[in-house]
Order: C-alpha cells, then sequence, then structure tokens
C-alpha cells in the first residue's frame, strides 16, 4: 500500500495568516496527508499583540509548533504517513510545507471572525473534496467544514463557551441550546477527537456525550528553546527596559477574562502588605480587560504598588518570569494552561488554583490555593516572598514538571490519533 501523504494545517483561511491560508490542520489521503501551516500571530492585533488576542492567538502555539514538530519528525516516527500542510483556503496550490511562515497579508482582521468562520465552513469545503485527501484534522474546532466527504479530526481545546456561557454571551437564552446542539454535532460527526488535556476529554465526555472510544487525550507542548531558566546576567537588559529589579516584584501575564479572576490576584496581593514588592502585569490590554482591571483595582483601594507594564515580548518574558518572586494565577478553568507552564519552565514558581486541567499539567510543582480565596492567595504570595526554602524548591520543581511537556510529543500523540483514525 502506498504511504499515506498527511497534510497538517487547521484548515482555516485565517484572518491571522497573512496570505489567508489556514491553519494546521492534517488532510490526508491514500497517498497523502495534509496539514495546515500556522498564522503569523505578528499580524494579529497590530504590531504588539496579545498573548490573549483572541481564540485564534490561544490556538497559534498548536498550529505553529505542531507543524515544526510533525516535520522534524523521523519517517518512522510518522508512521508511514506523507505530511503536508494546507497554506490557503482555496486556489490552485493550496498545500506546501509543515514550515510554511505565513503570508504577508491576512484576508481577515481581528474584527472579522464571523466571515472568517463562513470562508472557512464554505470555501474549504470545495478545496477539500477537489484534493481527496483521505483524511482532515482541523486543530481549531470553530467553523468546522462540512460536506466534503473527508474524514476529519478535530482538536478540542476547550469547551469554555458552553461551561461560562453566562459570562461570555449574556443575554442569550437561546444560545446555550443551539451552542450544545452545533458543539456536539461537531464532535461526534467527526472520526476521531484530540483534546488538550484530560480535563477537556472528562468535559466533552460529560457536557456533550462524545464517547471516551473517539477521544484521544493529546497534551500540548511548551517551547522549551525558548521558555527555559536563564544564563546568569542575561536578564539584566530586559529588566532595564521595564524598570524591574530581580526578587522585587510578582508578576501576572494575560488576560482579564472573568474566569481569570484578576480581582483575586489584586485584592490578594494588597492584603498580602509587601510595601516593597510590585505586581506586574504584562500584556496589551483589550477595552475589555481595561474595565476588568478597573474595576479590579477600585475594589481594592487603588493598591500603588500594581503596575500595568502594557505588551511584553514573548522574547523578554523568560527574563521577567525568572526574576520574580513567582506569577500569581487565580484561573479557574483552563483547557490546558500553557501561560504557567512556560513561566515554570523558565523557573518561576506559580500560585494556581489546581482547578481544571492545571491539576494534571502543574499539580504539586507550584502552590496551590482555593478558587476565589483572597485570604489564602494572600497568605501564598506573603510565603513566597519570604520563604527561601520554598522559592529554592519550586525554581527546582517548575523546569523539572515542564519538561515532560515536549512538542515532539505532542506531534508523536498526533500521528498516532490519526493512524488510529485511518483504522
Amino acid at each position: 500500500m502506498s504511504a499515506l501523504r498527511p497534510w497538517v494545517g487547521d484548515a482555516m483561511p485565517c484572518r491571522y495568516h497573512p496570505t489567508g491560508g489556514t491553519s494546521s490542520v492534517p488532510l490526508c489521503r491514500r497517498g497523502a496527508w495534509g496539514l495546515v501551516p500556522p498564522y503569523d500571530v505578528r499580524r494579529i492585533g497590530g504590531p504588539h499583540p496579545s498573548r490573549n488576542a483572541g481564540a485564534l492567538l490561544g490556538h497559534r502555539p498548536l498550529v505553529h509548533q505542531l507543524g515544526k514538530a510533525l516535520a522534524e519528525l523521523t519517517p518512522e516516527e510518522q508512521g508511514g504517513l506523507s505530511l503536508a500542510a494546507l497554506t490557503a483556503l482555496d486556489g490552485d496550490s493550496p498545500t506546501g510545507s509543515l514550515r510554511w511562515p505565513g503570508s504577508a497579508q491576512p484576508l481577515f482582521d481581528n474584527s472579522q471572525e464571523m466571515a472568517w468562520l463562513t470562508a472557512r465552513r464554505t470555501r474549504l469545503v470545495r478545496t477539500l473534496r477537489r484534493l481527496r485527501h483521505t483524511l482532515f484534522h482541523a486543530p481549531y474546532h470553530l467553523g468546522t467544514p462540512r460536506g466534503s466527504f473527508v474524514p476529519r479530526v478535530v482538536t478540542c481545546l476547550d469547551v469554555v463557551r458552553w461551561v461560562l456561557h453566562d459570562e461570555t454571551l449574556p443575554g442569550r437564552w437561546a444560545y446555550p441550546r443551539l451552542l450544545h446542539l452545533a458543539e456536539a454535532l461537531r464532535f461526534h460527526s467527526a472520526t476521531r477527537v484530540m483534546t488538550i488535556s484530560q480535563h477537556t476529554a472528562d468535559d466533552i465526555m460529560r457536557l456533550l456525550g462524545v464517547p471516551a472510544s473517539k477521544i484521544d487525550v493529546t497534551l500540548l507542548g511548551v517551547d522549551l528553546e525558548r521558555y527555559r531558566v536563564p544564563e546568569p546576567g542575561s536578564s539584566n537588559a530586559a529588566l532595564t527596559r521595564y524598570d524591574l529589579h530581580e526578587q522585587s516584584y510578582f508578576i501576572y501575564v494575560g488576560a482579564a477574562d472573568s474566569r481569570k479572576n484578576v480581582d483575586v490576584m489584586i485584592r490578594a496581593f494588597a492584603q498580602a502588605k509587601l510595601t516593597d514588592h510590585e505586581l506586574v502585569i504584562a500584556d496589551k490590554l483589550r477595552s475589555s480587560d481595561e474595565r476588568a482591571y478597573g474595576a479590579a483595582m477600585d475594589a481594592a483601594g487603588q493598591p500603588k504598588n500594581v503596575r500595568f507594564l502594557g505588551f511584553v515580548a514573548d522574547d523578554d518574558l523568560p527574563a521577567l518570569w525568572a526574576a520574580s518572586l513567582g506569577m500569581v494565577f487565580c484561573s479557574t478553568y483552563e483547557g490546558f494552561g500553557s501561560t504557567p507552564l512556560e513561566a515554570m519552565a523558565c523557573g518561576c514558581p506559580v500560585i494556581h488554583t489546581g482547578l481544571t486541567s492545571m491539576g494534571e499539567t502543574i499539580g504539586d510543582a507550584g502552590v496551590k490555593v482555593p478558587a476565589r480565596d483572597v485570604a489564602a492567595t494572600a497568605d501564598a504570595i506573603r510565603q513566597l516572598a519570604t520563604d527561601d526554602t520554598l522559592q529554592r524548591q519550586l525554581r527546582t520543581a517548575g523546569p523539572q514538571c515542564t519538561a515532560r511537556f515536549t512538542w515532539k510529543n505532542t506531534a508523536l500523540a498526533t500521528v498516532a490519533s490519526y493512524q488510529r483514525a485511518l483504522g
């Protein structure tokens, strides 16, 4: 039998793709398999993209790093599959290298998500019919193309829209039922469903009735080449750039969605009464983030030692994480939780709730606090600021914990799921 040529790509004509290509999602046909290339995240949100600039950005590591990792597998590790990338929604040459870096101009901007999803559902169907591959992988499950008659593997990142629909889409009384139907159909009609944590697998089994026999838990990786403990003295330039001093601050990197509980974080830091320390918040803020942080600051009495850094380049984050006393991460729902794991890989202690996927990914390698418990979180902050032994233990435990989250492991698990889908 001829080798299968897989296509790796997230079949999305991305607004975030400079060429309007799709993202890492595998397509497969006897003799061919396809995957879509990664988004050019530099185009998201302008020249300084937020790490939380919408669902597709959250999807960025899966698209970019998975394509790269699949390309680096040996022929034996690829299991006889021949991998390629789906780099456009349509056209004469919609496929390309798994290492495709993205195109120069996006077809859709950040305000055109519905147009992007519609294009994915329609134009991509025609392309899949024409290419006639035997398998298609959609690493981002929204906008799933149906009617192509190509079996598909779908990655479920989380079901936060369904779990927290009262918060994500308030006032839409009919939406939960419609959303439940759409989500159930999306995953039940897939040949295989990959989830990025056991918690997400449990969610779609419990909430959507997806059978366990159809699910493959495929943990994401951490970019351990970028996120690692910096060499001594290498962090000085980044610290100077943001006017920070080693071991004088706690840090949070991320958005202010309700599930992130930034109000608890800020109140806990104020309650810890560490007058010689700062809480620094790093990310380009959306208008919704600004409102949430404003309300949190008001509720905490406008503490003076909370500082907003704005956009911080990914290349600077390892230095800022490693030089901090710890990252305060009060989230109560994560499909995987890449950001705290990236911080831990840099030797940064992490305070977390241990809920949802964080129990299986971070576990005891961080300091666990009860959800939305301001007093307990304040105690954990004070402990990290004063207990040198705990600091040393966590700075060692973090890199040890994250060492297992390699993109090669993700790629191998992905290939295994493809093989199950192909029978």
